[in-house]
């Protein structure tokens, strides 16, 4: 017997989104969170002040003179003037035989910190990589872009599904019975924000595209990816060919970026690139920031740093680049302000929160046949809460690693790196073996419970290292007190539904047995 358009639809959202759901919903979680990088990774460095409006030509003072002492025979310097999000002096050196250094500067003092923190960057690469540097490896790059596709499949064939689209969005039965609630809230959750997870997967699969479909990069540039991204996209830095020559002085920086403002505008400038500095074959480019307009591609205007002579000038993209670098935009969100990210963030959290009640439906509607297949939906139960309770709890693990283990003097990456990945994943592997060994019902509230403490709990991490909540909230540090916060609000929520969920777990008979209770799923919650 065929079947109609609705029930090939209703097969497909059920069983795709059961197998991509649990890694959707790390994707999903750990994007959101990636929406405040800048601010997590200024949480993560508390050896740093955070200083409202600082002086741009003290800033570019301090980068100069931390740059000249540190990596004069550079190849490459990179300088990332402060901002209201990032209030810090970012320097990176790219030394004659390819390897970078990232240091953070205090603008005023010009203190450094010579180590580099994962910070809200650990959540952006397990967002589109799983943490697998995409240099070394695809695989985790292609999972994330199958887990993209199989979102847009997801939405359209959930609005096959629901024929009565408007009318079930406005229904939400919390009190019903569990399968219903838990259902009408994954409909609200997947409705309301709709347009947004259409977009946001749609743009992270343009984001990259050329990985994704490399037939054109083979065929006019021979695979070579680098010099496609250059001449094409303007996605990397372009070395401006000057006639090469012995050491020269440069001309004063600021008096470069002043020249390029006159077109890139006022106090416009984010970032630049000083190529063989303190050579008579130097050049400076300055690039324009990005949070003010929907554009990830900047304009950039390139000097030659000895003579003053202007090089190039990148102001217009074409309207392939421009379109590609609209949707970057979309997708990374560096422009609108704090409003705008905050939308993003909740829309995202709705997006998780939707995929872990779809998991959560499809146990609970086949609670009749874990009979016949107890084993299967045993192991479904777990991975149900693993991915979804224990992801969280491993992501609130990372946040207190990343604060409290030491660095070694100097380090750049290394080993505070592989500790808190470390601890981020073996968090999460316990959390597997828990939803394992732990029914169902039980391991639901116990990984949440754990999830709250960790989240409610996250400001001590800073006054054991010297940045506590009171003390952020009054010098108006909002970047550090707004993650603190945020992880407390975060940790409530985490905490009521715990508590939801060990009451119900309790309201259950006690008849049906010990065996059936770790064997059978769990009966579907309020």
């Amino acid at each position: 017997m065929k079947q109609s358009l609705t029930q090939s639809m209703a097969w497909v959202h059920t069983w795709l989104g059961l197998v991509f759901g649990w890694l959707l919903f790390g994707v999903l979680l750990t994007g959101s969170l990636a929406v405040f990088h800048a601010e997590i990774t200024a949480w993560a460095t508390p050896e740093l002040s955070v200083r409202k409006n600082a002086d741009r030509e003290r800033a570019v003072e301090v980068a100069l003179k931390h740059l000249d002492a540190t990596a004069p025979d550079a190849k490459l310097w990179r300088i990332a003037l402060p901002s209201a999000r990032e209030p810090f002096v970012g320097v990176t050196i790219t030394t004659a035989e390819g390897k970078r250094l990232s240091h953070l500067l205090d603008p005023q003092t010009g203190e450094a910190v010579t180590h580099t923190v994962r910070g809200g960057k650990f959540f952006l690469d397990y967002h589109y990589e799983l943490l697998i540097p995409r240099e070394e490896n695809l695989i985790g790059f292609f999972v994330v872009g199958a887990a993209g596709l199989v979102m847009l499949l997801a939405c359209i064939s959930g609005i096959v599904i629901h024929k009565r689209f408007f009318r079930d969005f406005f229904t939400f039965r919390p009190k019903a019975s569990g399968q219903r609630s838990w259902l009408d809230a994954h409909n609200v959750l997947s409705v309301l924000p709709l347009p947004f997870h259409i977009m946001m997967a749609y743009t992270g699969l343009m984001l990259l595209y050329w990985i994704y479909m490399p037939a054109a990069v083979h065929a006019i540039y021979a695979g070579d990816t680098p010099t496609f991204r250059r001449e094409a996209l303007a996605t990397e830095y372009q070395n401006t060919a000057v006639p090469p020559g012995g050491p020269a002085r440069m001309l004063p920086l600021m008096d470069l970026i002043e020249r390029a403002e006159q077109r890139l505008g006022d106090g416009k400038t984010w970032t630049v690139h000083v190529r063989n500095p303190n050579r008579s074959n130097a050049v400076v480019e300055v690039a324009r920031t990005r949070t003010d307009i929907v554009s990830q591609q900047v304009p950039k205007i390139a000097f030659d740093a000895v003579t003053g002579r202007e090089l190039r000038a990148l102001l217009d993209l074409g309207p392939v680049v421009q379109t590609q670098s609209v949707g970057a935009a979309l997708h990374f969100v560096e422009w609108g302000g704090p409003l705008v990210r905050w939308a993003y963030f909740l829309a995202g959290l709705a997006g998780a929160v939707s995929a872990a009640a779809g998991l959560f439906v499809f146990a609970a509607k086949r609670e009749k046949k874990a009979l016949a297949q107890p084993r299967f939906y045993r192991v479904v139960h777990a991975l149900n809460v693993a991915f979804v309770a224990g992801i969280s709890v491993a992501c609130a693990a990372f946040m207190w690693a990343e604060r409290l283990i030491p660095f070694a003097p100097g380090e750049q990456g290394g080993a505070h790196d592989v500790q808190v990945v470390r601890v981020f994943l073996l968090v999460w592997f316990a959390t597997f073996v828990h939803a394992f060994l732990q029914a169902p019902q039980r391991a639901w509230w116990q990984q949440w419970a754990a999830a709250a403490a960790l989240c409610v709990a996250l400001p001590l991490t800073g006054w054991m290292v010297g940045r506590p909540l009171v003390q952020t909230i009054s010098n108006g540090d909002w970047l550090r007190a707004g993650v603190d916060l945020t992880g407390i609000a975060i940790g409530v929520g985490c905490a009521v539904l715990a508590i939801h969920l060990e009451r119900r777990e309790r309201m259950r008979p006690e008849s049906d047995g010990k065996q059936a209770r770790n064997d059978m799923p769990a009966p579907a919650i309020d």
